[in-house]
């Protein structure tokens, strides 16, 4: 912790001496968003007028870090950690909270399927940028945004009005040596005569994951994608779009089992996983005087997930095999949403956007096929169980209505104000059967096989500006996430019990408060933020008997208080480079047990110096992310210890090298340069991390993207 806190102080000190000038463009790490246009408010808005804490990461920033998944561009951002559960599965905590209390968007739609897969399915190489939310964005987007939101804006071809056609394409690539990684995707764009499309595929395709101690033993994936974006402006302001995204991952292993790095205990593998979705939009922009824009949006998706999942179940005290359970699960779920939103200019320092949502989701019982075969203790096999493919849970559904209305206005020319309010109701309902384990159906009855939840969320923003260059900005919002199908009506076996449904289930609520400073000049940029959040009715999982068997239920029972602190700072050192340092720390204390929460991440610093010539025509940047130890431990997890991590990238703006080179940009890195065997307090794997899954060793990584025709602009 001493070393931390000296690191911090010496950089802190850097910035401040470094007064050099001029702006910075085509960064890696840093976010310059004065000028970026965000929708993630619901109204299209300079990113840096908000009085809320939203950072956007642009399409050079994710090429330049070369990402496997989404998830690792976002781990830059001051507050937001990544969550590994191993080979392609990640998702990012922000500021303390992931997966269904910090929900994904693709172009404004929720994504279909559970945090733990949605990121792995989406390729770096087709988004154009992502928003980030941090802190409650239940008043914008309605039930889950309890700690945050990330919407994924992917790419489409320049508008097409008033322009002669012109087609282009790109085409990208890439390779990764820590899992043997080849990744490539092609894209063929067109506007002009009004019209524009764009049209891509691509593949990623890995095997196991190395680590300094070993490869992790089922973290392969194949994944492909098939993507298009048809659109049409009979007017300059009038846009209509169809658009459509399959993705596909098969043999993707899921290595949290027992053990890892090495064989598990439980050998899973989502194979395939598939999410195919349609969209038809309209948007209407500066409609008249008082009119800035009208969207309408409706969109169909499903799921279709498949698992594999192989169980070895050893005799007491002994690594014999017993049993072999080996299930074929099928997951599949329909989804369909609506929307509509308006924003009208009250006058030159106010609009006012009113809109609703309208959301469906059928999740259908869970199919399964399961083989059972029992040994004796030499290894021979005595007996074997076959249950045929069936399915052995009820159909369950759920449809959403909000309604929301969001105020922005410049009240001075130092103060400006954003408030925002939405109701939703949120309606649950399961079927009467079928029921693979029969003491399930005694839980239901008629008072609770359907729901309805009615919550009202709110947010009010201030952002005073003492200067031209520094400003503070207060924040105070509540959440809510409310009651899903899987935590409501979802039972399985769980070792010698169940995980047994609770349809009296409530939601979740919080209450959140942000202060944040923010320093802003030429030569030097400097932002702080505190927060609080208040979280009461969490969904948590409590040890009871059912069915004379020791088993575990979703219960509202859970208190919370999370606090944190980010900072971030740069200083420009001539024309296009910079030093940097950003970071956060971060607490979590259940309230009723006076217990630090499960999934803390540990203080996180990141420092580093990009150096780009003053042509762009190249960058170097090498970069040390310093985490620091984690003692203050829930009661089921294990301490971990600090570590460092060196990594070093470069590129190459070739055109920039030479008009006559084509429109190419190429990326060169070695991360975890020192090949240091590390985990992260976040990693996932069995319950209560407490297994050692370590993540990758040194790697060795190249990418590149050639543009040609329309696709330059």
């Amino acid at each position: 912790m001493k070393n931390q806190l000296f690191t911090l102080v010496l950089l802190s000190l850097m910035i401040i001496v470094s007064n050099n000038l001029l702006a910075q463009t085509d960064s890696l790490m840093t976010v310059e968003s004065d000028e970026v246009v965000v929708s993630s408010i619901r109204s299209s808005t300079i990113a840096d007028r908000l009085p809320i804490n939203i950072e956007v990461v642009s399409q050079s920033q994710i090429f330049e870090s070369q990402p496997t998944s989404p998830v690792e561009a976002l781990q830059y951002i001051p507050g937001v950690t990544r969550q590994s559960d191993g080979g392609l599965a990640s998702t990012p905590i922000i500021r303390g909270l992931s997966r269904e209390r910090a929900p994904i968007l693709i172009d404004g739609n929720p994504f279909v399927g559970g945090r733990i897969r949605s990121y792995g399915l989406v390729d770096p190489f087709q988004i154009a940028q992502m928003e980030v939310i941090k802190g409650p964005a239940s008043a914008f987007w309605g039930s889950d945004a309890v700690s945050g939101l990330v919407n994924i804006v992917t790419r489409k071809a320049e508008n097409g009005f008033g322009k002669e056609f012109k087609v282009g394409s790109s085409i990208y690539g890439g390779y990764q040596s820590a899992n043997s990684m080849y990744r490539g995707r092609l894209e063929i764009e067109g506007r002009g005569n009004g019209f524009d499309f764009l049209i891509g595929g691509g593949i990623r395709n890995a095997s196991n994951m190395m680590t300094p101690e070993g490869e992790i033993e089922n973290s392969q994936f194949e994944s492909n994608n098939l993507d298009f974006n048809l659109g049409y402006s009979w007017a300059e302001n009038h846009r209509i779009e169809l658009s459509g995204k399959y993705f596909q991952n098969e043999n993707t292993g899921f290595p949290g089992g027992l053990g890892a790095p090495g064989p598990p205990r439980v050998n899973r593998k989502f194979d395939p996983d598939t999410q195919r979705g349609i969209n038809l939009s309209y948007d209407g922009k500066n409609i008249s005087d008082k009119i800035e824009s009208i969207g309408a949006r409706v969109f169909f998706k499903r799921q279709d997930l498949h698992i594999s999942q192989v169980t070895n179940i050893p005799f007491p005290m002994t690594t014999n095999i017993n049993r072999k359970i080996s299930a074929e699960l099928d997951v599949d779920v329909p989804f369909m949403g609506a929307k509509f939103f308006a924003t009208m200019r009250q006058n030159e320092k106010a609009k006012f956007t009113v809109g609703l949502d309208f959301l469906n989701e059928h999740r259908i019982g869970t199919h399964r096929d399961l083989n059972i075969l029992i040994m004796n203790p030499m290894g021979v096999q005595v007996n074997e169980i076959n249950k045929p493919f069936t399915q052995i849970q009820p159909d369950s559904y759920s449809s959403s209505l909000g309604l929301f209305a969001i105020e922005e206005v410049q009240l001075s020319d130092q103060l400006n104000l954003l408030v925002a309010a939405r109701v939703d109701n949120v309606s649950t309902r399961i079927d009467d059967g079928p029921f693979d384990i029969p003491a399930i159906a005694a839980v239901y009855n008629d008072d609770n096989t359907s729901d309805s939840d009615l919550a009202i969320s709110g947010n009010l923003g201030l952002k005073y500006s003492l200067s031209d260059d520094f400003n503070i900005k207060a924040n105070v919002a509540n959440s809510f996430r409310g009651t899903d199908l899987f935590s409501k009506y979802h039972f399985t076996a769980v070792g010698a019990g169940f995980l047994v449904p609770n349809p009296d289930l409530d939601p979740e609520k919080g209450v959140f408060y942000e202060l944040s400073a923010n320093y802003k000049s030429k030569s030097l940029t400097f932002e702080a933020a505190f927060y609080q959040n208040r979280l009461k009715n969490l969904f948590v999982l409590e040890d009871l008997t059912f069915a004379d068997s020791p088993s575990v239920q979703f219960r509202n029972i859970g208190e919370a208080t999370i606090t944190g602190l980010e900072w971030y700072g740069k200083a420009k050192v001539g024309t296009l480079s910079y030093a940097f340092i950003s970071g956060a720390t971060i607490s979590g204390n259940n309230t009723i047990t006076d217990n630090p929460l499960p999934q803390m991440p540990a203080m996180q610093t990141w420092i580093g110096f990009h150096y780009r010539d003053m042509n762009n025509r190249f960058f170097v940047q090498p970069e040390y992310l310093l985490v620091g130890e984690q003692n203050d431990i829930a009661p089921n997890e294990i301490e971990t210890p600090g570590y460092g991590i060196l990594n070093l990238k470069a590129g190459l703006n070739l055109h920039n090298l030479s008009p006559s080179a084509p429109h190419a940009k190429l990326i060169f890195s070695v991360t975890n340069i020192g090949d240091k065997a590390y985990r992260s307090h976040v990693s996932r794997g069995a319950p209560g991390n407490q297994n050692v899954f370590l993540e990758a060793g040194r790697s060795f990584n190249v990418s590149f993207v050639t543009r040609f025709g329309a696709a330059v602009h």
